[in-house]
């Protein structure tokens, strides 16, 4: 009997618009993959996707997902899907350690700890593009949050909004110690 496997190496690349990313996965020896995602108490929901297609070595297979579950012949697959993403935050869980990669296309960022989120912390690379690439080996799960560039603007206009009230009511204050 085989175990059902979520993916030996995923590779998932951010579309332009931020809202979808494509994904490629490359299973070996298995039956059955599994498209979830994690809900908001750690419950397995089914990953919205289209544009599924599975490939063995010879031939694509017509599948579609029952409930978040593809499943086939024992083997080989290379399988190809988009999916939406929520909130700026890919997130993948494996059903056994795999390695992922997801890279984000300018404007797309990581490098704020205020705007982002990386869970486990990966291997960031920043091409000279300015597109990202962010890898993870034998993880159980990935979560990543990014931001664009309006959203870092927003941030250091909030803090200098804030610094400036901060130094209008601290001033009288300080002026008065004498």
């Amino acid at each position: 009997m085989m175990m059902p496997v979520a993916g030996i190496n995923l590779s998932a690349t951010v579309h332009d618009d931020g809202e979808r990313y494509s994904a490629i996965v490359l299973v070996n020896n298995t039956e059955r993959y599994d498209l979830i995602q994690p809900g908001m108490v750690g419950e397995r929901i089914p990953l919205d996707v289209q544009n599924v297609s599975v490939r063995n070595d010879s031939s694509e297979l017509s599948i579609k997902p029952d409930r978040g579950v593809l499943t086939f012949p024992p083997g080989n697959y290379t399988i190809r899907y988009d999916a939406p993403i929520t909130a700026k935050t890919i997130q993948f869980l494996f059903t056994e350690p795999a390695n992922a990669t997801v890279l984000l296309p300018h404007p797309y960022r990581i490098g704020n700890p205020l705007l982002t989120s990386m869970q486990p912390s990966g291997l960031v690379t920043t091409w000279s593009n300015n597109s990202t690439t962010v890898s993870w080996n034998n993880v159980r799960s990935v979560e990543l949050r990014y931001y664009d560039e309006k959203q870092e603007h927003l941030l250091f206009l909030f803090a200098q909004f804030w610094l400036i009230i901060a130094v209008v009511l601290l001033l009288p204050f300080f002026l008065s110690r004498k």
